[in-house]
């Protein structure tokens, strides 16, 4: 995946759609294909959905959200090696969480050395589950593991994660302490509105292989300076071009061909090949109406997105100790310690954040609501928070961080290759196999880049 591929092929060109990672991907691995590459991306910046910004002048840099990635996202590693900032990062081995519920703690850890059954002995120990939620535990992460999901698939899909759940005897706590704990921020949405499939791939993919593969990784830099930055880069260093600052505003098509993308100062963009990384709406709009509303492309209209609030506070003084903790009772899920994880240089004070998946109940709030609701929570959940100073404080809401993988959304994600010769996709609402995740943007680009190839369009 990591090393170029040599078919010695001609420099064609290749007009990759949008900056964000599914772009990225796919530039990086044209260029390897040895393609002429011209990237368009309607912001300054790169890095779509995963980037960081100044809160001011002399501010802070901002993550757009907290953004984690698994052991198990190779490609993702694979494409941080690539543009040279998998050092900015921090990957253990295995996974360590801690779980708190009614101000007790519970802990979630690997084994390395016991393999797939890395996370036993913190699960027997596990405090927020009884030793009959265990048992039905153990028996539904077995029917988990073995579930062939490539066979079942279309069923999977049609079927809810908690119906799948309670039809394999899991009791309602057992769904809301422990496998919902996973779900939700790998989803973005509740165990009750995600597809079985997904959910079933995360604990496969994720939890049910090896310790390292369940290890959470995290950025020690601002998210642009992590992934837009370096691919500009390599991108410039490669020998391809970027045109940022410019959207795209209509896709030509003529006899079941891309001849051109308009720009919006005017300008039109041409290439041999084409491939979208635009969110679906943005592609739907740029496509040709009757192309969009064809049979083909109009199955992405179905699909929908979720929101992501993420809650960032300055504290004059240390509030937690952790790098993360996460918390079942609580409106707050998931605190990251940016200052432990990214020694942002905040003095003697802390830098957290507060990340909110499947955040409907509070992506419409005003931010000084969010901000006082949260600090007074987080005064509860840590008792030194109670008499810290709240120096800066900063609310991000994404309103439509990811698709949501609901039942039946599979059939509405879109292949690689379409109808249109010249003119593939990428995204991480296509199949690529994964939910919308980084992972799952940076494997489209792979993929999408791969068929371009492998349909001879770079010949």
């Amino acid at each position: 995946m990591g090393n170029k591929p040599d078919t010695g092929l001609p420099r064609r060109k290749v007009a990759v759609l949008g900056g964000g990672l599914a772009g990225l991907s796919a530039a990086r691995r044209l260029l390897e294909h040895g393609c002429e590459v011209t990237l368009v991306e309607r912001r300054p910046f790169l890095g779509g959905r995963a980037y960081s910004f100044r809160d001011g002048k002399d501010g802070p840099e901002v993550d757009n959200g907290q953004h984690v990635f698994l052991g198990c996202c190779t490609y993702y590693v694979d494409f941080l090696r690539a543009i040279g900032s998998l050092d900015q990062t921090y990957l253990p081995k295995t996974l360590r969480a801690e779980v708190v519920l009614n101000g007790v703690t519970g802990v979630l850890s690997s084994v390395p050395f016991l393999g797939r059954l890395h996370l036993a002995p913190s699960f027997l120990a596990y405090p927020h589950l009884g030793l009959k939620d265990k048992a039905l535990v153990a028996y539904g992460l077995l029917r988990a593991r073995l579930t062939n999901r490539l066979r079942n698939s279309a069923e999977l899909d049609g079927e809810s994660a908690y119906d799948w759940l309670k039809r394999h005897h899991q009791t309602d706590r057992a769904i809301d302490n422990l496998w919902n704990l996973f779900l939700l921020p790998a989803l973005n949405d509740d165990v009750r509105e995600v597809s079985a499939d997904m959910a079933l791939m995360v604990f496969q993919e994720a939890l049910l292989k090896g310790p390292s593969d369940a290890a959470i990784g995290l950025s020690r830099v601002g998210l642009t300076s992590l992934n837009g930055d370096p691919a500009a880069r390599l991108l410039r260093d490669s020998g391809g071009s970027l045109r940022s600052g410019k959207a795209v505003k209509s896709i030509e098509v003529a006899d079941e061909r891309v001849t051109g993308i308009r720009l919006s100062d005017g300008a039109t963009v041409r290439a041999d090949a084409y491939v979208s990384a635009l969110p679906y709406g943005a592609l739907l709009d740029a496509l040709p109406s009757e192309v969009a509303r064809g049979p083909f492309f109009s199955k992405a209209s179905s699909l929908d997105s979720a929101p992501i609030v993420g809650i960032h506070l300055w504290y004059d003084r240390p509030v937690m100790n952790q790098d993360f903790v996460v918390f079942l009772d609580s409106p707050v899920q998931w605190v990251f310690n940016k200052s432990l994880i990214q020694g942002d240089g905040a003095g003697d004070g802390q830098y957290v954040c507060i990340s909110l998946s499947g955040a409907w109940n509070y992506a419409g709030l005003p931010k000084d609501e969010l901000i006082e609701t949260f600090t007074k929570e987080m005064a509860r959940l840590f008792p030194r928070a109670g008499g810290a100073k709240i120096e800066r404080s900063f609310v991000v809401k994404e309103l439509s961080a990811t698709f949501r993988p609901t039942p039946g959304a599979a059939k509405h994600r879109l292949p690689q290759k379409t109808p249109i010769s010249n003119f593939l996709l990428a995204g991480d609402w296509t199949q690529s196999g994964w939910p919308s995740t980084m992972e799952g943007a940076v494997r489209s680009g792979v993929f999408a880049a791969d068929a371009l190839v492998s349909a001879g369009l770079t010949d």
